[in-house]
């Protein structure tokens, strides 16, 4: 049976061979989900990335996930809970700074951060729910 023509189009894995820059930081309680860009769908002009930190034994403290750095095109950034009875409560402690700016959230959240603004440390605290990362900007590979 042929191929059919947009089977490319799905992805079910991370990016094989995903290089993080040094800015990033992973860690065991991440699990990392898809990763979509040029490189794993030909023609695609942004990058999306998904992931789960849940919780575990290593996810208790705080733990930078990103240093200070900027995009030469705006993300979005977002953290929503796995938690049915209570789909604000993050079950966890994020420290975001952007432009100088800390914001310490404790509720799922969607945010934007524009093109050349400094953004980091982001920093997570005390995981008790999973929580589900998505990732995405213009940008035809994550830079």
């Amino acid at each position: 049976m042929a191929e059919k023509k947009y089977a490319k189009c799905f992805i079910t894995a991370d990016k094989p061979d995903l290089k993080l820059p040094e800015y990033r930081h992973n860690y065991d309680f991440i699990k990392r989900v898809t990763h979509i860009d040029a490189d794993t769908v030909p023609g695609a002009k942004f990058y999306n990335e998904c992931m789960w930190i849940v919780p575990a034994e290593t996810a208790k403290g705080e733990k930078v996930l990103a240093d200070a750095h900027t995009h030469t095109w705006g993300q979005l950034l977002c953290f929503y809970v796995y938690n049915y009875d209570d789909i604000h409560d993050l079950g966890a402690e994020v420290e975001f700074t952007i432009d100088g700016e800390k914001h310490v959230i404790t509720e799922s959240f969607s945010a934007f951060i524009p093109a050349g603004v400094q953004h980091g440390p982001l920093i997570i605290r005390n995981v008790t729910k999973p929580i589900f990362v998505f990732s995405s900007g213009p940008t035809k590979v994550y830079e």
